[in-house]
């Protein structure tokens, strides 16, 4: 699992990268953080996503972790599950 963290002022820039992280199945847990399950081809997207929306001073990380309910406060299981949804 991977969190995702931006700090992005420029709200165009902002709001590219929160759509482009949903539409790679990352579950948005707080207004600038994602968690989920990437592949390695995902982790590239996110780095280039990175460069692309990032170069005017914004700022954001991504880190490999694994999130234990007991060390958390106010989350639940099913907030922490990843969506999936079926292709048509």
């Amino acid at each position: 699992m991977y969190i995702v963290s931006y700090d992005i002022e420029d709200n165009k820039s902002r709001i590219k990268l929160f759509e482009e992280l949903k539409d790679l199945g990352l579950l948005n847990i707080q207004k600038s953080v994602f968690y989920g399950e990437l592949s390695k081809s995902e982790i590239k997207v996110v780095k280039e996503l990175f460069k692309k929306l990032c170069d005017d001073g914004g700022k954001a990380f991504l880190c490999r972790c694994e999130i234990d309910l007991d060390d958390t406060y106010g989350y639940k299981k099913a907030d922490l599950e990843q969506l999936s949804f079926d292709s048509i």
